[in-house]
């Protein structure tokens, strides 16, 4: 101070209090519960508290006491110490009342009882340059804190964090926190740091103010209009909390997510939503679609998600989607890993599926294939055109793999009679006698589409076999040649009168056209 060219001394500063003015009042509703439990709904920044302090007061554990919080309507701190006394109150009165009750508070009640910012009265002293540098700056300052403590001893530590923001060359401060028989003051948006933020611009301006440093061309040209431009500055600490987080991925593919952050209006479930559906779809799996549909955010719970803590400071919402975030990657960790092993496993067992339509002459016993629809897993074949195969060509060599293994599977449950005698001697010479598919035997409508799923570690290239595992496709012929017969059989029985069920069989392999004939002719 001895520094300084001017001095400023004994300067006073006044700074009102403010009210919450959040939409919904301060509320809450306790329900007695079974085994000397209760479940209290309250609308509160900071459920965990609420949950210790109605065990203290009905003299509990505090696993007795579940305290659920699905939203709040407007908290701006108002939510945080002050909505705990009408949450424990309810539990008291239903505690011993063995039955639900419900408190609202009206506006008038609200705002007689929840305080609001706490008022200061500030007396600064501060020693200046010529040139405007500040050499030293000494506070005296008073807060109204009210009838209780509340959080009123760490509002200090805010303050001086705010006017640190300029250099004022030798600061010193007494800061005294006040009780008072005004109603306790508690923590509301920016707590302090308003206050801090406007001491520091008050001194400021008049430092300015004193060396005639704000004058204004356009004040002086206009008498009846005046105009004013201010540029502030602005320090705020951020303080992070630790938050937890739970995501559950259910069965269907749906996601529920837990958080210890409350939503206030702020839009920290929209963030924790987004948070959730970013980090999951790493795993990359067919069928997401829009996954923001599939995610839940599930209201707080106390006994759900331990160490919820205080939704305040700024932070919670970053803080709980870096929980989330966390949660996710572990679980991206795991499902990759499941889906490596899942494609592994596909990458060793060959795959097919295989439509078939057919149709049987009852006279003759003649089986016509009208049309396969086939789609078969090759991985990522080595040459499409090789292993689906050429229909236009009756050669079954031509047909190469899958077309030619389905053919050969038609032979084998359908025409070839690979016969021998009592001497053990084949029978068939040629195919005067053993009858190989044709033309006139293949589907006529003849579908064959090849599905590339990807790479795959275990496979040579990432190609899979497609010379055998097609020419299990064929038994769909040989079953739905069975189904034709069951129902020729039951058609024959209807005529006769005879009771339907008594139709049973064995259709032998192969299904030659004389086998078919006599059974869905003879009973």
């Amino acid at each position: 101070m001895a520094e300084a060219d001017h001095k400023i001394l004994s300067a006073e500063i006044k700074l009102g209090s403010q009210y919450y003015f959040y939409m919904e009042t301060q509320t809450a509703l306790a329900v007695p519960d079974e085994d000397n439990c209760i479940v209290v709904y309250s609308s509160i920044q900071a459920p965990e508290y609420a949950e210790s302090t109605i065990s203290r007061c009905l003299g509990i554990p505090e696993h007795n006491v579940c305290v659920i919080t699905r939203r709040v309507g407007g908290g701006f701190g108002g939510k945080a110490m002050k909505a705990i006394p009408v949450a424990t109150a309810c539990a008291l009165a239903a505690y011993n009342l063995r039955r639900p009750v419900r408190m609202y508070m009206n506006r008038k009640t609200d705002m007689k009882t929840t305080g609001g910012r706490h008022p200061m009265e500030v007396t600064y002293n501060v020693g200046f340059k010529e040139d405007g540098k500040i050499t030293a700056l000494h506070l005296d300052i008073l807060i109204n804190a009210g009838i209780g403590t509340d959080i009123s001893p760490i509002i200090p530590l805010f303050m001086v964090g705010a006017i640190k923001k300029y250099d004022w060359g030798a600061f010193s401060f007494d800061i005294k926190v006040c009780r008072t028989n005004h109603s306790s003051k508690s923590a509301m948006r920016g707590p302090g740091e308003v206050q801090g933020t406007f001491i520091s611009e008050a001194v400021i301006e008049h430092v300015a103010s004193v060396l005639s440093m704000d004058v204004d061309s356009f004040n002086m040209c206009n008498k009846w209009r005046q105009r004013g431009i201010s540029r502030v500055p602005i320090v705020h600490e951020v303080l992070l909390r630790s938050n937890p987080g739970k995501v559950s991925i259910l069965g269907d593919g749906s996601v529920a997510v837990e958080v210890g952050g409350i939503e206030l209006g702020q839009g920290l479930w929209t963030k924790v939503k987004q948070m959730t559906a970013f980090s999951l779809s790493a795993i990359k799996c067919d069928g997401m679609g829009d996954f923001l549909d599939k995610i839940r955010i599930i209201q707080a719970n106390t006994l759900s998600l331990i160490q919820e803590g205080l939704t305040a400071g700024s932070t919670t919402s970053e803080c709980s989607c870096e929980a989330v975030r966390i949660c996710c990657n572990i679980l991206v960790e795991r499902l990759t890993r499941i889906k490596e092993n899942l494609q592994e496993q596909m990458g060793s067992v060959e795959w097919g599926i295989l439509i078939l339509e057919v149709e049987v002459n009852l006279l003759t016993g003649q089986t016509t294939i009208l049309q396969s629809d086939i789609i078969y897993d090759c991985g990522q074949s080595l040459n499409p055109a090789v292993d689906l195969g050429q229909a236009s060509t009756l050669c079954l060599g031509c047909f190469l793999q899958i077309e030619g293994a389905f053919v050969q599977g038609i032979g084998f449950f359908m025409l070839e009679e690979y016969l021998s005698n009592s001497d053990g001697l084949v029978i068939p010479e040629g195919t005067w006698t053993y009858k190989i598919p044709t033309i006139e035997t293949i589907p006529r409508q003849f579908n064959v589409e090849i599905m590339n799923s990807g790479h795959h570690k275990k496979r040579l290239l990432s190609s899979k076999a497609s010379g055998e595992p097609p020419l299990l496709l064929a038994v769909l012929v040989h079953c739905a040649t069975r189904v034709v017969i069951k129902e020729a059989r039951k058609q024959l029985l209807r005529w006769k009168g005879l009771n339907e069920s008594d139709s049973t069989f064995q259709l032998e392999v192969p299904a030659t056209m004389s086998i078919v004939k006599k059974l869905q002719c003879l009973l």
